[in-house]
């Protein structure tokens, strides 16, 4: 299985937006900020704000590009 295959998966998909929420929750309270609510859509988090969207779209696009890098890097090395 690649990395990219388990992006895909839908338990991995949860718990990596599980871990997306978990992370923005934290900045805006370590703002001293009010943490925005997610609503589900297809298992994933969105967001009413925009720049909130932004920030969690490109935590998602860095997992594909880290994915697609390690899968890079492995099949290189064979």
């Amino acid at each position: 299985m690649t990395h990219l295959d388990l992006l895909r998966s839908p338990n991995f998909k949860r718990s990596f937006e599980r871990k997306i929420v978990a992370h923005i929750n934290a900045e805006y309270l370590k703002a001293g900020m009010s943490p925005p609510l997610p609503k589900y859509v297809n298992n994933m988090a969105t967001y009413a704000e925009a720049n909130v969207s932004k920030l969690a779209n490109r935590v998602r696009t860095g997992a594909v590009l880290f994915a697609q890098l390690l899968d890079e890097q492995k099949e290189a090395s064979k």
